[in-house]
């Protein structure tokens, strides 16, 4: 299924660059220590590539938007092609603009060591006004992680309305808002979230709190009143790092690496 939906999501693609300046069609990639991350600033790829020590641990981030209480939603890039789509490493910054409204979204990558596990990702989502009547913005982060590598085995959680866990493998990823407070959330399976975000209805989010393990997906949403020329900026963070072992497995592990000494002692004596 996730293969049928990629190939329709390709072919779509290679219709908006046919119709889209080959400059704005560019993938935007930035590295830093022993990570790297690609935005896509055309179509729903957005945030497709997430390299830590060589692994990609990322399918698919990207937002949606909806103006008023019908549908229906439309992805960010549907509001114009890039005015600007940067990458300077370890900064990406791509902005759509049109009369009624914009949204700059900027990336920024810290790395960690080689082999450490470890990367961060701030970004910051700044939506502007540009009309003379205030509007009712709903605003959607569609999220679906690959930790490992692999679509399969990943459990999500929110641990809080605003701070979310994936697990997938020997790694977790956990996702936070800073400021301000999503106002829905949801977890479920490859295709869900997605498919209602682009079914041309109007979506409110379930706050289903977990998914999986399968090929788990996850998504925030923001209900808010922008006045005529305002503002409303959203601050997160997300984190790459090493599964911690649960205490029953370092005891587990204690005991083992105990019998293996005292066996060493035995042969030695």
């Amino acid at each position: 299924m996730r293969r049928i939906w990629m190939f329709l999501f390709v072919a779509a693609c290679a219709v908006t660059l046919i119709t889209t300046p080959l400059a704005n069609a560019a993938a935007l990639t930035v590295a830093d220590g022993n990570s790297s991350i690609t935005v896509q600033s055309t179509g729903q790829g957005g945030m497709s590539n997430w390299t830590v020590d060589g692994v990609n641990q990322m399918f698919q981030q990207w937002f949606w938007y909806r103006i008023g209480a019908t549908g229906p939603e439309s992805s960010i890039d549907t509001i114009s092609a890039p005015t600007i789509a940067t990458a300077s490493s370890p900064l990406i910054d791509t902005k759509y603009q049109n009369t009624q409204l914009s949204v700059d979204v900027r990336y920024l990558l810290t790395g960690g060591g080689a082999g450490s596990s470890a990367s961060d990702v701030g970004e910051t989502i700044t939506i502007k006004n540009l009309s003379t009547s205030s509007f009712v913005l709903h605003f959607f982060q569609y999220s679906d992680f690959d930790l490992g590598g692999t679509a399969n085995g990943q459990t999500a959680t929110f641990i809080s309305p605003n701070a979310f866990d994936q697990t997938g493998g020997a790694l977790i990823m956990t996702e936070t808002v800073t400021t301000p407070a999503a106002n829905e959330h949801e977890a479920g399976l490859f295709a869900t979230t997605l498919n209602n975000l682009n079914d041309g209805s109007a979506t409110t989010l379930n706050n289903n709190n977990s998914a999986g393990p399968g090929d788990a997906t996850w998504a925030f949403e923001w209900d808010t009143t922008i006045a005529a020329g305002g503002t409303f900026q959203i601050s997160k963070d997300k984190n790459i790092r090493a599964a911690v072992p649960e205490p029953a497995s370092l005891m587990l592990l204690g005991g083992v690496v105990f019998l293996i000494a005292r066996k060493l002692r035995k042969a030695t004596a």
